[in-house]
């Protein structure tokens, strides 16, 4: 077994509007997980975001994860050292809680010596978030497709350019996922059903053809943003002022607060500028992100 590992691991952007809990998209930012086997017990230290309220014991998610890999493998450890660099703000829709899952799964499955392949971790993480849509692309990069039937993740994954960026608005607070799946309605009607799968389905056709002029409309959605919006009432704005300043798509990024937009390279300053109005006009501060896929996905450094 090796004695310590560095992982990094992206932040990623889910649902991209209609297709809720099977899309995904990796972002350039990371969260950095150094783990170490080292003496007796289990010592965790947090830098950067979240800093006052993640857990420093066996709560801890990145813990939790990589203990479901030493149990999986019948390794008893006795000691561990976890540091976390935390760039990924909490609950903030940009998944950080992915970030832990994997970083946790690929460093302890490294510590292992990696017996684990890469398909039985997405499993394994897909398990233990419950769905795909934030874990796939944490650990594969690129823009992803990804569904889980309960035991196996199915994913189908690619590549996305450059030019193609990703502007992340959010606003300084925290939204908890449960409380914002915790809104929604227990059932849908058949013709919002229908009017999402038709979205989702165009929207991943335009990313793998690189038809962008589609995302506009492909974005739309009225499974999650249409209750989620009680939580972020800017949203609506938010979106209709970034296709304003010449975004090929606005939406909300997983289940917010973040609001995430698709701009070409050349339209990046118009949109933050027009975006920027909406919060300023509201007194409600936050910061901007400007992203590009990550087609890597979870690395060792």
């Amino acid at each position: 077994m090796d004695k310590s590992v560095h992982v990094r691991v992206p932040a990623s952007t889910a649902n991209l509007g209609p297709g809720f809990d099977c899309l995904g998209i990796a972002l350039n930012l990371y969260n950095d997980i150094y783990m170490e086997l080292s003496g007796d017990g289990l010592i965790i230290d947090v830098i950067g975001e979240g800093v006052f309220n993640i857990e420093r014991n066996e709560e801890n998610l990145i813990y939790k994860a990589a203990k479901k890999v030493f149990d999986r493998l019948n390794i008893n450890v006795d000691g561990l050292r976890i540091t976390t660099v935390n760039r990924i703000p909490m609950g903030s829709g940009l998944g950080s809680s992915a970030s832990a899952i994997i970083g946790g799964m690929v460093a302890a499955n490294i510590l292992c010596g990696k017996p684990l392949r890469q398909d039985e971790i997405l499993d394994m993480a897909s398990m233990m978030e419950g769905h795909a849509d934030n874990v796939a692309p944490a650990l594969n990069g690129g823009f992803n497709v990804a569904t889980f039937d309960g035991k196996k993740a199915y994913y189908i994954k690619k590549d996305l350019k450059d030019d193609l960026k990703f502007i992340a608005f959010y606003p300084n607070r925290e939204l908890k996922t449960s409380k914002a799946r915790g809104i929604l309605p227990p059932m849908i009607e058949y013709k919002n059903g229908v009017f999402n799968v038709g979205r989702a389905s165009l929207l991943t056709a335009a990313f793998f053809t690189e038809n962008y002029d589609m995302l506009k409309f492909a974005s739309q959605d009225m499974l999650h943003q249409v209750y989620r919006k009680e939580f972020i009432p800017e949203m609506y704005y938010v979106i209709e002022a970034a296709l304003k300043g010449g975004a090929y798509a606005a939406f909300l990024s997983g289940a917010g607060p973040t609001m995430m937009a698709i701009v070409n390279d050349e339209k990046v300053e118009d949109v933050m500028e027009s975006v920027k109005s909406v919060y300023d006009e509201r007194n409600l501060p936050f910061q901007v992100y400007n992203l590009k896929c990550d087609n890597v996905g979870a690395c060792i450094v």
